[in-house]
């Protein structure tokens, strides 16, 4: 009977615990009000996403913002560019696009997303402050052929790519880390930051997911990789790391 008995409790917390890892697990989508949204965004753990036109960004967006149209035709193969376990705050300027957009959003694979209710509207009207950037041509970002990317791993250099796009805001940020470390190490090594986007057969060749997504290659072989935000300490590390 004693015997019986712990298989039953052992059961029993077995099912628990697999029930806990599934609902986990599972694709969510949480409505939140402004005053909600902003304590999410300021936490730092996850991205945040308007998906509205240009246009409206132009006249003012939540700080930090990732762009991507919800009606430009590439929207989905954007979003599958972002990290999905990221946590995505995702607006636009009422509501409605954004809880769309959150739909789309779960179905391809991304389990925490938080809508703002009523939009960038809800949000100046809880009194918080809106940004306006002034969005200057990148003339640092590279567009590249599959063929012309793979002749250019065969330098006897090493090589650093930062793959990345336009809309991304943590892409960005890092913009300026790369171009110094270009400038830093020219002649040593070639550091070059390519646009996803514009160079998607490239993307596609080398399953780039999560930008920013850093490489580096020595030889035409990967030598380190990482996603996300990093500091231009581990970059010159690696860099040095590959130096003849």
């Amino acid at each position: 009977m004693p015997f019986n008995k712990s298989i039953l409790v052992l059961s029993a917390c077995v099912a628990l615990l697999l029930s806990a890892c599934k609902s986990q697990s599972q694709p969510s989508i949480t409505n939140v009000d402004a005053t909600e949204f902003k304590r999410l965004v300021e936490a730092g753990n996850g991205i945040i996403l308007d998906v509205r036109a240009p246009e409206e960004i132009a006249e003012g967006h939540i700080a930090n913002t990732s762009t991507i149209n919800l009606y430009d035709e590439g929207f989905v193969d954007k979003i599958n560019l972002i990290p999905k376990e990221k946590e995505i705050y995702v607006y636009c300027q009422a509501g409605g696009r954004s809880a769309e957009a959150a739909e789309i959003l779960t179905k391809n694979g991304f389990v925490k997303v938080f809508n703002l209710e009523k939009g960038l509207d809800g949000w100046v009207e809880s009194g918080f402050p809106v940004a306006k950037t002034e969005v200057e041509k990148d003339e640092k970002i590279q567009r590249i052929s599959l063929e012309d990317f793979r002749a250019l791993l065969k330098t006897d250099k090493p090589v650093l790519i930062d793959f990345h796009t336009v809309w991304c805001a943590p892409c960005r940020k890092m913009a300026p880390v790369i171009d110094k470390i270009e400038e830093d190490f020219k002649g040593k090594a070639v550091v070059m930051r390519i646009d996803v986007d514009k160079s998607s057969d490239v993307g596609r060749a080398y399953d780039i997911k999560g930008v920013p997504v850093f490489i580096l290659y020595k030889d035409g072989v990967e030598k380190w990789k990482h996603n996300g935000i990093v500091t231009e300490a581990e970059l010159v590390k690696q860099i040095k790391s590959q130096l003849r």
